[in-house]
């Protein structure tokens, strides 16, 4: 990681000439502190980097010093490739240097006027991708995956299931699918000899392994992965309980949009209300889903979901209840 982060800031300084330790460290997404050390380390290598001071210094290299960068490596094609794709790397991964590395290495291979039309474009443009609320899982395994992926070596895994059990795994990675910013491996395991999907945060204990494999010919990730999350679809469903929960509302036609993506099971019109037969699964989540719109939809059946608005309700008019 920190190799990939010193070649990010030898291009940097080869294609902007002077930049502050302040833009390389908002560049590489580090701290300044770390920035400082590690000119030290490019300084003491031998490189001839020089301290300009003012409010319109920094570091730059010594006059006539030019280092020829613009060749992309393989790796870095790679990447740029995933981007494309819209595959971005987690924060703080060899993938993620890797592709600022190449960025960097476009710039320089511009002309000065597209040069700035592409720092002004990285400066106008930001993605963030972390949740409102809560945290955002990392996959941690990224680099190590995507090596094993295109060295085509096999991994020895600790794979922990959804419900805690943790059994050992010797895989083969044919390929990732991302879904929802979850890193998922669809791999061949050699335990229950057939291809099965990971998810890459359950994954512990990576070990690359010396041994090669070979994927099928036949072998096509996105139709596997199309079969397999139908298969999923399927088998989930079968296991929620088949009793259907349905309730009996009413509702007007401005409000109709309410219970959009729910199962209707029947509709009629009575005068200017619509009397809906909905199936909401559990009791549960007619609760959660029915309580917010209890202004607008008035519920009919059954009687322990209407008496349990009423009891809510109930409970907030006390609640506010003025002395």
């Amino acid at each position: 990681m920190r190799l990939h982060r010193l070649l990010g800031i030898i291009m940097l300084l080869n294609s902007r000439g002077t930049i502050k330790a302040k833009d390389l460290s908002k560049i590489l997404e580090t701290s300044e502190r770390t920035i400082y050390r590690d000119i030290d380390i490019l300084c003491e290598t031998g490189i001839p980097i020089m301290s300009i001071p003012g409010p319109t210094g920094g570091y730059s290299f010594m006059e006539s010093y030019k280092i020829n960068s613009n060749g992309l490596a393989s790796s870095e094609v790679i990447n740029l490739l995933l981007s494309s794709m819209g595959i971005t790397p987690e924060k703080d991964t060899e993938m993620a240097q890797q592709l600022k590395n190449a960025v960097i290495k476009l710039e320089n291979s511009v002309s000065q006027e597209y040069r700035e039309e592409i720092i002004k474009a990285k400066e106008r443009f930001f993605i963030d991708s972390d949740p409102w609320w809560g945290k955002k899982i990392q996959n941690e395994n990224v680099d190590i995956v995507k090596k094993s992926i295109l060295n085509l070596k096999k991994l020895k895994v600790n794979y922990k299931k959804f419900r805690g059990e943790v059994s050992e795994r010797t895989i083969r990675p044919y390929g990732v699918v991302i879904k929802s910013s979850e890193w998922y491996v669809v791999a061949f395991c050699e335990m229950k000899n057939e291809i099965r999907v990971f998810k890459c945060n359950r994954m512990e204990n990576i070990q690359v392994l010396e041994e090669n494999f070979t994927i099928p010919n036949n072998f096509y990730l996105d139709e596997f992965w199309q079969k397999s999350k139908e298969k999923f679809i399927k088998k989930t469903s079968s296991e929620i309980d088949n009793t259907l929960y349905t309730i009996k509302v009413k509702l007007s036609d401005e409000n109709k949009n309410l219970l959009k993506g729910f199962n209707l099971l029947s509709s009629m019109k009575v005068k200017d209300k619509w009397l809906y037969h909905v199936d909401m699964i559990s009791f549960e989540t007619a609760c959660n889903v029915i309580f917010p719109f209890s202004d607008r939809i008035e519920v009919l059946e059954p009687m322990e979901l209407r008496s349990y608005i009423i009891e809510k309700s109930n409970k907030i008019l006390d609640l506010y209840k003025v002395l």
